[in-house]
């Protein structure tokens, strides 16, 4: 077994460690807040219970193949790769990554969990900027089998196909972004979404009822199958081209009155929080969260059983 090191305890730490380790990794764990370290154990039980509904797990071995260190050094020493998962503050990531790099070994590939941050940007003070890569996963991380490489221009291609491999041993579906760009692929897709969303509950023309209820009950259960482009292929009797050829102008139009950036302005977004704690109170959200990544392990049972 090899190891892994994760930089970070958090939420998406923990998630990313407890998906290493299922996939028969041992996990190096370093986090500097004690409380975060405090509760670790606990939280990786509770992932592990999602993991269980589509993949038979010995908790007290996946427990054992996770070690919480007590200094960053230690995680570094024998990682063939390094998940870094701290906040999304590009001095803090800079500065984490000039330790990492000072105590891993030149063949550990170092990795972001960034959501927005190019490479080149966290990775400007280093020196050996040709093992460095931002891999960034969808939430949450322990049953969503997803992860975006995004290299910068002086990342190796053999960093790449090794993130790849990695990645891919741990049961994660990788893909590659053949350039940086801000927000990656996920993201940006993500928020083309949010922001029509916005516009249309901002500008009256529906409810986030409503709006939720279009994603959950049409496109969400599409979208766990099949992409865009699989999808307008199959909306058309000729295929992707009979498809778009029938619906471009459409879909053109609608892309032009899509220009504008909503403002989200404090006002909306206290708005929003309004609204939101009407169907939800916060004392409820942790029992959403659970509820979220059960059914994503249900969804995600599916699909391994269809082949998917």
């Amino acid at each position: 077994m090899s190891n892994i090191g994760i930089c970070g305890a958090g939420l998406i730490g923990a998630s990313w460690a407890v998906g290493f380790a299922s996939a028969g990794y041992n996990v190096l764990v370093y986090d500097k807040n004690p409380n975060v370290i405090k509760n670790f154990y606990k939280v990786v039980e509770q992932l592990a219970d999602d993991i269980a509904i589509y993949k038979k797990i010995n908790l007290k071995k996946l427990k054992s193949q996770i070690m919480i260190c007590k200094s960053i050094e230690e995680i570094c020493t024998e990682s063939i790769l390094i998940q870094e998962s701290i906040l999304e503050i590009i001095e803090e990531k800079q500065n984490i990554f000039l330790e990492l790099e000072n105590y891993s070994p030149l063949e550990t590939i170092l990795s972001s969990s960034s959501s927005y941050l190019l490479p080149s940007k966290i990775y400007k003070k280093l020196r050996n900027k040709d093992r460095c890569i931002v891999a960034h996963p969808a939430l949450p991380p322990h049953v969503v089998p997803f992860v975006e490489i995004c290299p910068s221009s002086l990342t190796s291609k053999e960093v790449i196909e090794r993130a790849k491999e990695i990645y891919s041993k741990a049961d994660y579906v990788p893909i590659v972004l053949k350039k940086e760009i801000e927000g990656f692929v996920l993201n940006r897709l993500q928020g083309a979404l949010l922001n029509e969303a916005v516009r249309l509950h901002e500008e009256g023309y529906a409810s986030i009822d409503d709006i939720d209820i279009s994603l959950k009950h049409a496109l969400g259960i599409r979208w766990a199958f099949l992409g865009p482009f699989e999808i307008m292929d199959l909306n058309a009797p000729g295929g992707i081209g009979d498809s778009f050829t029938r619906y471009r102008k459409g879909i053109k139009r609608l892309a032009q009155q899509q220009n504008s950036v909503p403002e989200y302005s404090n006002q909306y977004i206290k708005k929003l929080e309004f609204e939101q704690r009407k169907r939800l109170s916060l004392s409820d959200r942790e029992d959403r969260t659970k509820k979220r990544n059960k059914l994503i392990a249900l969804v995600r049972k599916l699909k391994l059983d269809e082949g998917e």
